[in-house]
Order: structure tokens, then sequence, then C-alpha cells
């Protein structure tokens, strides 16, 4: 699984065994979550071949506070971990003693153990590698530590952006009733800076397109379907067309909610949003509303595509000779400006186990990962998304991977998505609709603004239905 696939597999609020959801969890807080899945514990499984033991027998072996000892960390299979696992795991335990342990499986299978793990208190883990989107979850049920609490020490050389989605209640944005006053602390550090890119060919721009109307006047002029299109996009439903339509969205001056939890997407800025991206249908594959990741990615792979956005995990494929046609001819940058440039943000992230038996070596090992030296060498070896100013913009690791820079710039002036553990259906909610609209705007060939105003204002209407109906909202 690589990037934002996994986010098409993100739980959408169902609960674990016992019925017990994510909204339970944030109306209970801590009080009692640690009874709440009773005294089984479904224990880490699959694993890479890198993981030396299981999760209980790595709680048996951790030492007991005070640093020094064993560590686990446990994660979800993905290829951007690869560098962290293969590479930074051992270093660590070369430069300090601390032994590490660790421990993946799938992306939903671990998004379970570690939420059991964490309300039972049960101490397999130290260290959780997260999608950012269980921060509000993960954080208001005390399934992870405060670390401004346990006195981490966070680098001051991670990008803002990127630092902002470890904190809860957030720092910007819509709030959770139960936490609107809260002051706000950072409960998970940034590890890779994943984040939505425009990727476009040099053949047919003499430099990145600042706006959507750059590209759309080349594909105007250039297109030629089906050898030669002018953009592609994700159409599936949910969060697949999702991710086509923030950076649209964001970039017009539209908003998923506003900051009471109302959808801010149904006004003009919205429907301009959803109108350009319609306005692109005549330079796109045919089948676009089927297309996922995969399809997507394959029309500029073979050379067929002028542009495309989408996340980090595109920047390695594109110059790989095995898979791509395009090699060396594919630049990077943050996705297009109308108003403003709004690229949607997604982090892989890490928390400090509730039940860690060793906070201080899972502290050590967080502050050593994200420390300005480390994530410099984390970029010069493979271009990996480092987290860093220093590392994103360091010459040596620039002079080798050409799209650092760009992850930089995407990431300052990235959105991020509302914080509640709830987004992933409100994304299923609008991304329906859009998908729907798509499909009707495709087959009527006109009448955009009607279309998407009225795929829209469903999307909304439902959306305000199902957060009146949760409830803790405003």
């Amino acid at each position: 699984m690589t990037d934002k696939e996994r986010d098409a597999k993100r739980p959408e609020g169902a609960g674990a065994r016992n019925g017990i959801t994510r909204r339970k969890i944030l109306e209970r807080g801590a009080v009692g979550a640690a009874g709440l899945f009773g005294a089984g514990f479904i224990a880490a499984c699959g694993g890479s071949s890198k993981s030396t033991s299981t999760g209980t027998t790595a709680a048996k072996a951790a030492s007991s506070g005070g640093g020094g000892g064993t560590i686990t960390i446990g994660s979800f299979q993905d290829n951007a971990m690869a560098p962290f696992r293969d590479t930074f795991i051992k270093r660590f335990t070369a430069e300090t003693g601390i032994k590490v342990q660790y421990n993946e499986t799938s992306y939903d299978a671990w998004y379970q153990n570690a939420k059991n793990d964490g309300l039972n208190k049960t101490g397999a883990y130290d260290i959780y590698v997260m999608d950012d989107n269980w921060v509000p979850e993960f954080a208001a049920g005390k399934i992870i530590q405060n670390l401004d609490q346990i006195g981490f020490k966070a680098n001051p050389d991670i990008l803002p952006k990127g630092l902002d989605q470890g904190y809860w209640p957030p720092r910007t944005g819509a709030r959770l009733k139960d936490f609107a006053n809260d002051k706000p602390a950072l409960y998970a550090v940034v590890i890779i800076d994943d984040v939505e890119l425009l990727y476009y060919h040099k053949d047919y721009f003499s430099g990145a397109p600042k706006t959507w109307d750059d590209i759309a006047k080349v594909a105007a002029r250039k297109a030629k379907s089906p050898k030669l299109y002018g953009w592609s996009a994700r159409g599936v439903k949910g969060n697949p067309i999702m991710m086509t339509y923030l950076p649209l969205l964001n970039s017009y001056g539209g908003q998923f909610v506003k900051d009471d939890w109302s959808p801010g997407f149904a006004g003009p800025e919205g429907v301009g949003a959803l109108e350009r991206l319609f306005s692109f249908i005549p330079y796109m594959p045919a089948g676009v509303a089927e297309f996922d990741t995969d399809q997507e990615t394959q029309v500029m792979l073979q050379g067929k595509c002028m542009a495309l956005t989408e996340y980090t995990g595109l920047v390695h494929r594109v110059d790989d000779k095995k898979s791509s046609q395009v090699v060396g001819k594919i630049d990077m940058a943050a996705t297009p400006a109308q108003e403003k440039s709004g690229p949607a943000i997604g982090t892989f992230i890490c928390g400090i186990a509730s039940g860690s038996k060793n906070t201080d070596a899972a502290k050590q090992f967080l502050e050593w990962f994200t420390s300005s030296k480390i994530q410099t060498d984390f970029a010069r070896g493979d271009g990996s998304a480092a987290v860093t100013k220093s590392a994103l913009t360091d010459p040596q690791a620039v002079k080798q991977f050409r799209w650092l820079p760009a992850i930089a710039d995407a990431v300052n002036n990235s959105v991020p998505k509302p914080k509640t553990p709830d987004e992933p259906k409100f994304e299923d909610i609008l991304g329906t609709h859009i998908s729907q609209a798509l499909i009707e705007a495709i087959q009527k060939k006109s009448g955009y603004n009607a279309i998407a105003q009225a795929h829209l204002t469903k999307a909304a209407n439902e959306m305000t239905q199902f957060i009146k109906q949760q409830g803790g909202y405003v």
C-alpha cells in the first residue's frame, strides 16, 4: 500500500469488538476507557520480516522507565516506511544502545491493535505509527500520551503545518464541543510529510503552472485525446475523488467544514471548484469516473497525461525505469492556486502509547528521528518526505531529489482536514455526491454550474443531518 491509498481503507467510525465506537471513546475520554474492551487483547499479527518478537514478548522485555532497554514500535505496512524500518531503527540502536523491536501489519488490523493496546494499557507497544486522522480519537481517548506533559522537545525546524497535525485539540479550525476551551497540546509528532503535489510534464509546460487556469489553457491547446490527456483525476466515490477535489476546493477559498462545523463547500467557492474540475472533462480519459490511484497515475507514467495531483508516493515511480516511460520528464510543485494554493495534507505520525513500559526511551527515539541531522540523512537517502525545513532544502539532497522543495512548499501551503473521528464519514458523504456529479457532467457535457450546485447542496444537507445525529459538535 502506498501513500493515501490507505485513506480508502480507513475505518469510518465503526467500533472495535464489543460495539465500542469512536464516539463512545471521545465521550468517555480516559474515564473507564481501560475497561471498555475487557481483558482480551488482539496481538499484532502478520508483520514484516524485520519483526523480532510479538508485542507481548516485547512488553516483558521492555525496561520499566529510565531510558535504555528496549522499545517496541508498531505500524501499518506502507512502502514509505521502508527506510525508517530498515535503516534508521538500526542506526538508533547503534548510536544509543536502546534496542528497537518493530512490528507491522495491515492498516485496518494495526488501527484496531493500537487502539486496543492503548485503551487497555497493555504495554505491548511503546510507539504507534499512525495515520494523522487517528489523532483526535487517540488523543481524546488517552490512547496516546500528552507529549508536552512528558517533556518532549519538538524540533523547531519541523515545518509548522506538519507539526500541527499532532495537536489536540487542533490549534486552528473547528473543534468538538467538549474540547472547545481546552489548551492544544502535542500528542503526536510527524515523521513523514505526505502531502498532495502537482505533477506536470516538462515537455508541455515551460515551468510549474501557478493556477488552474494555466493548466486549462495548455490542455486546450495541446491535449489530443486519447493519445495525450490534459488532466487526469480519481473519480471513484468517497475518498478517491475527494483527493482530487480538495486541492481545488481549498484553492478557490472554500472549506470542507467551517469553524462552526457547517459544510463550507456548497457556496460559490465550492461550486466554482467543482465546475473547474468538470471543465477538464474534454481533456481527461473517458473512464475517469472509475479511476483510482493506479489508473490515474498509469496514464502519466505512460506519457499520456500532462498534469495531475497526487501524494508524494508517486515521486519515486516517475523515474523508475521499470514502470515509467517519462523518466526525468516529470516535475513537481505545490498544487495550483486560484485564490491561493491549498494542497491536502496527510502525514505519517507517531504517538507514545499510554501504557508504554519505556516512555523515556520512546521519547528519546522520536526526538532523535525528528532531529535536523537525522531528517537530513532521511532526505538524502532516497528522497523521502522529511519533516524539517533544513532537510527539504538541503542542497545535496535537492540536487539528487528534485521534488523535495516542492514537498516543503506544499506542506507550507497545505490545508488540514477536519479534526474529528467522523472525518472519514464526511469524506464518504461528499465524495459520493461529487462522484455522482462527475458522472452526470460527463453524460450531459454541459450545465456544469447547475450540476455542481445541486449535488453539493445534497451533500451539505446530508452532512449537516449526520452531524446533528452524532452530537458533540455544537
